[in-house]
């Protein structure tokens, strides 16, 4: 139930993305790659590299969101991994807990995780925010 829910929010938030900037870059960046062919005095070097220029804001801003959500992955894990380490806590020292005691630890870490993965999705707008701000910033450089 929580990883669907995390990942319907990612999943929303990556589509209006792809949706209202994404596509547009890339959109120019084709347009900027067909019209380097119509210089037919340029070598095939200078060709490639033109055209290396047209795709690079969509290159650095499919790095920028690949590292955003890189770091939102590694901040849900850590989460994650502290919910399980406070379940593996509550269990006694000895070694034989009892059912009650593992359901118990279970459930709570449950909890913990939807919590995890509550305050995960309310972050999502910032992550959003930021994309948008580099979307601006790529498309301020190409003028």
């Amino acid at each position: 139930m929580a990883d669907t829910k995390l990942q319907d929010a990612v999943d929303k938030m990556v589509d209006r993305l792809d949706r209202t900037l994404l596509r547009g870059l890339q959109r120019d960046g084709y347009l900027c790659a067909a019209k380097v062919f119509e210089n037919k005095s340029w070598s095939s070097e200078q060709l490639s590299a033109a055209m290396e220029r047209c795709q690079m804001p969509t290159q650095q801003l499919n790095q920028f969101m690949q590292q955003e959500m890189q770091n939102f992955q590694h901040r849900i894990q850590r989460c994650v991994q502290d919910c399980q380490d406070k379940a593996q806590d509550s269990l006694p020292a000895g070694g034989n807990p009892s059912e009650k005691q593992i359901a118990r630890a279970q459930k709570d870490m449950e909890t913990c995780v939807g919590r995890c993965v509550d305050s995960h999705v309310s972050l999502l707008p910032n992550i959003s925010a930021r994309i948008e701000q580099a979307v601006a910033q790529v498309k301020q450089q190409q003028q």
